[in-house]
């Protein structure tokens, strides 16, 4: 093993790049902008917390109940910080390609629920995922699939033929 293979595959260096990924990903508007916060994110694993405010509550259903949408919002992000998470240094940026979501149950939380996210299989362009939302009980109150694509850097790409 080289000197730099070590240094990537060594405990601290993984550490750091974490702790990285995550300050990175608490400072992106898009995930600030709803209250999102990743908690962790490494190997294709990924947890987020939401802390409840009152316009994450009601539409459609009940005041006291997270809206749908904001649990989808909270899947994307959940999912998409897994899949990040795996990325090799020839992955440059990732889009959604599916988001299937199951409401379980309704989610009822008076300050924070939690969501985990895992990679299921990464091959090629593509990653497949899938996570949980819970309420602060420890409910399960969502699931979700999704499917990402991942883009490389295009010298890193190889060539038709």
């Amino acid at each position: 093993m080289t000197d730099d293979a070590h240094k990537k595959n060594s405990p601290e260096t993984g550490d750091a790049a974490a702790r990285r990924r995550r300050v990175a990903w608490n400072e992106i508007d898009f995930f600030r902008w709803p209250g999102l916060r990743l908690i962790e994110a490494g190997n294709g694993v990924a947890r987020v917390e939401l802390d409840v405010e009152d316009h994450h509550r009601g539409g459609g259903g009940s005041p006291r109940h997270v809206n749908g949408g904001i649990v989808s919002y909270m899947f994307d992000g959940l999912l998409g910080a897994a899949v990040e998470s795996t990325w090799d240094e020839g992955v440059i940026g990732q889009v959604t390609i599916t988001l299937n979501v199951q409401f379980v149950d309704a989610i009822e939380a008076e300050n924070r629920i939690e969501g985990v996210a895992r990679v299921l299989r990464r091959g090629g362009g593509l990653v497949f995922g899938e996570g949980q939302v819970f309420d602060e009980r420890g409910k399960l109150g969502a699931t979700c699939t999704g499917v990402y694509k991942l883009f490389r850097n295009r010298h890193d790409t190889p060539a038709p033929g």
